[in-house]
């Protein structure tokens, strides 16, 4: 009896054991159904919907093409839009000839805008063939933007399978704008009509922040708002200092100095640590003075002293723009 109570008593923790990792895995089952119910309430999806979901079987499976989580997006060049840039579903493919039953959805499916040109029951919309304006664009495929009414929502997506030199000679023709014709129409009843095996990548939807603020507010955790803060003032920055680069290179260009690209990127780098990196009128000034100054004593960049052109060149921003340039260097 004695052995018998032993063996069981042996089994008990192996039970718990099981017991547990039953109910681990339990958990892990539900809150990985639960993160999914929450993720797919925000997420912004582009899907199609045959009909505009007349006749379709309730039991079939959502057809997804793009989609992604609201909070990933970011401020697209200043606060007055937010872009959520979307992941392509491979298994799902769109057919540029289809693209009419495409929707911009939000929230698990509820519409936002639809692509059919010729229901005339939804809201205006339309758009433009921009080519491969995104520098992040690769081979031959064609971007096209639209705008649609009244939430301000733009959709961007990418043609493949329509040659370069057919949809450059459109954007230089602008005849897909003929007759009054809907962009959508020209797509589906042009392109696709002669390039059947055309497909679409849908890359990005973008909203108008002043429509989407509360979603901004309630959607983004805490530290999600502080990285999408800091990656705008970033960008500004950014521009900010490509708006300086340009002008300094235009005034060298106009003066007809420093030809060799070595002068431009010192003159260029001792602006940027002495916290020139914006334009303003008071700024403007000082660098033209800098600039001038650097004209009147050439012989500076034929040293192979990298260390004494630096400094000789700080020394002339400095005489330039006295105790400015201590303040501009602690604000930077």
């Amino acid at each position: 009896m004695s052995e018998e109570n032993m063996s069981i008593s042996d089994l008990l923790p192996l039970v718990a054991a099981a017991l547990n990792d039953q109910a681990a895995a339990d958990a892990a089952k539900e809150l990985a159904t639960a993160r999914e119910e929450r993720d797919m309430s925000q997420r912004v999806e582009v899907l199609c919907s045959l009909n505009n979901g007349d006749y379709e079987d309730d039991d079939d499976e959502t057809i997804v093409y793009g989609s992604a989580l609201f909070e990933e997006g970011y401020y697209f060049c200043d606060k007055n839009l937010w872009e959520v840039t979307l992941q392509q579903n491979m298994g799902n493919i769109c057919r540029l000839a289809d693209v009419r039953d495409c929707h911009i959805c939000v929230g698990g499916g509820f519409p936002m805008a639809t692509l059919d040109d010729t229901d005339s029951s939804n809201p205006l919309f339309g758009g433009s063939i921009d080519g491969d304006r995104r520098q992040t664009i690769s081979g031959d495929a064609c971007e096209v933007s639209l705008c649609f009414c009244p939430h301000t929502v733009w959709l961007n997506f990418l043609i493949h399978g329509w040659p370069r030199e057919e949809w450059e000679a459109v954007i230089q023709e602008d005849d897909y704008h003929q007759d009054e014709q809907h962009i959508i129409h020209f797509l589906v009843e042009n392109v696709a009509e002669q390039y059947p095996d055309a497909t679409v990548e849908f890359i990005a939807v973008t909203f108008a922040t002043r429509n989407v603020h509360g979603a901004l507010k309630r959607l983004l955790s805490s530290k999600r708002k502080e990285e999408v803060r800091t990656d705008l003032d970033e960008q500004i920055a950014e521009r900010d200092w490509e708006k300086v680069v340009a002008f300094v290179k235009s005034n060298l260009q106009e003066r007809g100095i420093f030809s060799q690209q070595y002068h431009s990127r010192a003159i260029l780098a001792v602006l940027r640590i002495g916290g020139f990196k914006t334009r303003t009128e008071a700024n403007d000034d000082v660098i033209l003075r800098f600039i001038a100054a650097c004209e009147q004593s050439p012989g500076v960049f034929d040293s192979d002293d990298g260390e004494e052109v630096f400094t000789t060149l700080m020394q002339y921003l400095r005489e330039q723009s006295g105790s400015d340039l201590d303040d501009h260097m602690e604000e930077s």
